[in-house]
Parts: structure tokens; C-alpha cells; sequence
């Protein structure tokens, strides 16, 4: 029997059980959007995303699909970096334990050539789709380019559903198109929180600037039991309550972070104490949230007594969510929170749910991420679905 799922709006979202896809050619949009780092070689800590997407692309090859996979690499503006996705496609290989064929260029001829040759069954990868400005908006040409080459498309990239780009929001317009089976997961797993979470519900928000989560944070608190912050966005509410005299924040997101103090109904735990020193974990000092001293570089992560606070909140919880790290854990020095965190977390009974790059890929580092109910793959577009914004990728594929 299909799985479906009601997306946001409530229609019925389409997945590969619904699509006449056998033999076929399908562009499948997948996030594989991975920090390859100066090595230039991915590590099992890494490929998170790569394996979140295998259980579609091997249901496409056993239906004697030619596979076309498609992926963003960086983000726009970014002046340096590597953006070629040689390594991930390398990375894509050892995984998928065949080759990938490699696609020169986006579109034209040569990708016709290309795919008209493959056996069916096999696999080939397009450059980064983010090399081509006309990706970062909805542009009809660029789609209709994309789309000459294939016969259907898959979703297998929630985590850039919530963006309206060429290959994320029209592409799926222009052939028939549906879910993958992590697209569709995604939904599902989000859905029981976004409607029904059991109580105590616990939420855990973190992030580098709170203007970006105000909206999630506004609609957790008016849901969830307990909401814990940390990171950056534990750090403005620090400064909201006049705690950090030498904030780097901007007005607006004091003003911001006052509002939400003045609503929260004592739901808010906040820190009580933080680790201080230099950007680099030299000088790791712990002190609490009202002995800050004025040359505090920074405020790297919480301190053991918000970190056991949060977990007491969890301890007694039935759903528990985490969208973040608690500190700069890619730092050893201002790891101990998210380590801990992640280590009693993993032990508990509740629904858990995490999501976000970086939260995943503490996960993976610590090696847990089997012991959660769900990883979400996707960071802002986990936060856009739980708010009920738009989903723009997700929009075409409901029935």
C-alpha cells in the first residue's frame, strides 16, 4: 500500500508509488550540499546526506531508471570555496559501490548525448546546479533546459524545499514529479510534531542569529512545555537580560529576544552559565551568565549547569525536539554541551527529533544517529515546515 502524507496545506504529497517511473529518465534533486573541507576527501562523519538519499536512488535503479542526480554545492554570494562536486561524486561512488558517470554540464546535447548511452540502471551526477545563476530564482528557460533531457523528477532534497529556485520549485512543475522516499519520511516524521506531539514536549533551538528562527521560537513557545536555547540565540537572550554588557548583537535582535522573554510565561530556560576564552578554545574559563567580564571575546558555549538543566527538561519529556548546537562543538574546548547532549539524549525514551546540518553532523561525530526517531536533513526547511510557511518544493508533488 502507498504511504502518503498531507503536506502543509493539507493536499496529499505524491510519492514514487504514485509515478509511472519504471524505465525512465529522472532527474532526481537531492542536497549533497557537504563540507568537503581542505583534504578534499569526505569521511563516513560527513556523508550523512549522500546516504539519506541511497533508498531512493536504489529503488530508481531496480525500476531500470536512468538516474540523474542533482545537486547544489555552497551558497550564493560565497567568493571563495570549492565548489566543484568531484569529491562528493567520488564519496557518491564508494557508497553507491559503482561508478557515477560524470555529467560535464548542465544541459544541451552533450548531456543528451551523455544519457541517451547509459544502460538502464545506472547513475550519472550534473555538475553543481549553483554554478548557473538562473537556479537562485524561478526562471522558465533554465527549467525548460533541465527538464529536455528527463522524463519524470523525484524530490529528494527537503532540505531546500522551502526555497523558490529553478530546480527546487519549477522543474517539478515542468515533468511529473514526486517525493523520494526521504522527501516523503521528512514529512512524515515533522507532521507528528507540527500537529499531535505528546506532552511534555521540550524544544531545543540554537542558531547564529535569532531574527532568522523568531517566527519557529514564537510558534514552539505556544506549543512545547520547555523551550531551551542555546548557541548564539541563547547568547542574545543573555544579553537581552542585561547580562552581557559588551553584546555584539544588533538592535533589533535585542528587541527581539525582549519580546519573546516578556511572552515566554516562564516556558524559556535560558542559560545560567557560558564558556568563555579565545576563538580557538585557548583560555577556556566557565562563569556564570552575572560574572561576564568585559573583555569576553565571546561566548562559546553553555556551561555544565544549563547543559544538565536542559537535560533534566528532556528527561521527563514525551516528545523532545533539537534544531542546533548547543555550542561551536567543531571546536574540542566548546564541545563538552552538544557532546553531552547528544550522548543522554540518545538514551531516552521520548520522540526525538533533530534537525539541521550542523545538529546531524554532531550526531554523526558522536556516532548516534541511529539512536534518534528522526535526523532531519534539512535545517531552515525543517523550521520553515514546523512554522506552516510555504514549502515551495513540496507545493508541486500534492495531489
Amino acid at each position: 500500500m502507498p504511504t502518503h502524507n498531507s503536506g502543509n496545506n493539507g493536499h496529499i504529497l505524491r510519492t514514487l508509488d504514485d509515478l509511472p517511473i519504471d524505465g525512465k529518465r529522472v532527474i532526481v534533486r537531492v542536497d549533497f550540499n557537504i563540507n568537503v573541507g581542505t583534504d578534499g576527501v569526505i569521511d563516513e562523519n560527513e556523508d550523512y546526506r549522500i546516504e539519506a538519499a541511497l533508498p531512493t536512488i536504489y529503488e530508481l535503479q531496480q525500476r531500470r531508471c536512468k538516474v540523474l542526480v542533482l545537486t547544489h554545492l555552497g551558497r550564493p554570494g560565497e567568493e571563495d570555496g570549492n565548489f566543484d562536486v568531484t569529491p562528493i561524486r567520488h564519496r557518491f561512488e564508494d557508497l553507491l559501490k559503482e561508478d557515477v558517470r560524470e555529467l560535464a554540464k548542465l544541459s544541451g546535447n552533450g548531456v543528451e548525448a551523455v544519457v541517451t548511452s547509459m544502460e538502464p540502471g545506472s547513475v550519472a551526477m550534473y555538475p553543481n546546479i549553483r554554478i548557473e545563476d538562473r537556479e537562485m530564482s524561478v526562471n522558465q528557460r533554465f527549467g525548460q533546459e533541465l527538464a529536455a533531457v528527463a522524463e519524470a523528477y523525484v524530490n529528494e532534497a527537503f532540505s531546500v524545499s522551502h526555497r523558490t529556485h529553478t530546480s527546487v520549485a519549477l522543474l517539478p512543475q515542468l515533468l511529473p514529479s514526486c517525493a523520494g522516499r526521504r522527501t516523503t519520511m521528512e514529512v512524515e516524521k515533522l507532521l507528528k510534531l507540527k500537529r499531535n506531539p505528546q506532552h511534555p514536549y521540550v524544544a531545543i533551538v540554537s542558531g547564529a542569529k535569532i531574527t532568522t528562527k523568531v517566527g519557529m521560537l514564537r510558534q514552539l513557545l505556544a506549543k512545547v512545555d520547555t523551550l531551551c536555547v542555546g548557541g548564539q540565540i541563547g547568547n542574545v537572550f543573555v544579553a537581552a537580560k542585561g547580562l552581557w554588557k559588551h553584546h555584539p548583537f544588533d538592535v533589533d535582535e535585542i528587541v527581539v529576544a525582549k519580546a519573546i522573554l516578556d511572552a515566554a510565561g516562564g516556558k524559556l530556560l535560558i542559560p545560567v552559565d557560558v564558556v568563555i576564552g579565545g576563538s580557538k578554545g585557548e583560555n577556556k574559563q566557565v562563569v556564570s551568565v552575572d560574572q561576564i567580564p568585559e573583555d569576553a571575546g565571546g561566548l562559546w558555549d553553555i556551561g555544565p549547569q544549563s547543559t544538565q538543566a536542559i537535560i533534566n527538561a528532556c528527561s521527563t519529556a514525551k516528545s523532545v525536539m533539537w534544531n542546533g548546537p548547543l555550542g561551536m562543538f567543531e571546536v574540542e574546548a566548546y564541545a563538552d554541551s552538544t557532546h553531552q547532549l547528544v550522548t543522554e539524549l540518545s538514551k531516552m525514551s521520548a520522540y526525538r527529533v533533530v534537525g539541521g546540518g550542523d545538529t546531524a553532523h554532531a550526531l554523526e561525530l558522536y556516532r548516534a544517529t541511529k539512536k534518534y526517531d528522526h535526523v532531519s536533513v534539512g535545517g531552515g526547511a525543517m523550521v520553515a515546515f514546523l512554522e506552516g510557511k510555504r514549502m515551495p518544493g513540496l507545493e508541486p508533488l500534492m495531489s
